[in-house]
């Protein structure tokens, strides 16, 4: 036996055996994966039977996986394109189909057509959504490019829980509702940038802060801190890109002054 050929077989060990660990870690995140995608469908069925407020929360489960299986595959560094496509699947039934199922049964089911067009838009927004963010480079995964799914998914899922939990001190005028749905189907397709936090910075005194606020928020009122939790974080975007491009114009306006004399 050579010394190469002794060199080659611990190699050869060492190959197999982080192939052996990378093949049962990545069934943690596809196991959220999975789990995200079980909520979606528990939802739509929840919803065929007129559990309006248990389909919401399922929604908001699929979210928490849907965030667990991103955390997972980073830290077992076990992200691949099965797992990519997988969550993609899962997204578009659980922050796709099942929010938009919700909302046509809740609000929009007694005009069939207007209803189907209304939830439809979002539907296919959402799709439409996941397949840009699939092709775009992962070197400009820092920012998402339009309102996550997710997020657009939560505007309409905690809508309905805020309103069936409160529903004696509050009740959204069904006018309102399709605009919702469509202002969300816009947010989700727009070119407006909103915070990857699944990208952000090593977690700082200040962050940590904000989550345990956050989590004590929870702890003491789920469906108010969840109403207005995502539906900040989705006007903080257009209200960021509002200003920006305000000010961009401003700068604009001011170099096309003629200069004093």
């Amino acid at each position: 036996m050579t010394e190469e050929t002794v060199k080659a077989q611990p190699e050869t060990a060492v190959k197999d055996k982080r192939r052996f660990v990378s093949r049962h870690l990545s069934i943690l995140p596809n196991a959220c994966t999975s789990m995200n995608l079980f909520c979606g469908y528990a939802s739509v069925v929840m919803t065929s039977q007129g559990e309006f407020l248990l389909a919401g929360w399922l929604i908001m489960l699929a979210n928490i996986f849907d965030i667990l299986d991103g955390r997972l595959a980073r830290l077992t560094s076990v992200e691949s394109r099965f797992g990519a496509e997988l969550d993609s699947l899962s997204d578009l039934v659980s922050f796709g189909v099942a929010p938009a199922f919700l909302v046509y049964n809740r609000y929009l089911g007694q005009d069939v057509v207007y209803g189907l067009i209304i939830t439809g838009i979002f539907v296919l927004c959402g799709a439409l959504r996941l397949a840009r963010f699939n092709v775009t480079p992962h070197s400009k995964h820092d920012v998402f490019e339009g309102l996550p799914i997710p997020a657009g998914a939560g505007i309409l899922a905690t809508m309905t829980i805020f309103e069936l939990q409160f529903f004696n001190f509050l009740r959204i005028p069904a006018v309102v509702i399709p605009f919702v749905v469509l202002i969300t189907s816009f947010l989700m397709v727009s070119k407006i940038e909103y915070p990857a936090m699944k990208k952000t910075p090593q977690t700082n005194n200040k962050r940590r802060l904000a989550v345990v606020l956050v989590l004590v928020a929870l702890v003491v009122n789920p469906p108010m801190t969840l109403f207005f939790f995502t539906w900040g974080f989705a006007l903080y975007g257009l209200a960021f890109s509002l200003l920006k491009n305000c000010l961009l114009l401003i700068r604009r306006f001011k170099r096309a002054q003629p200069e004093p004399r």
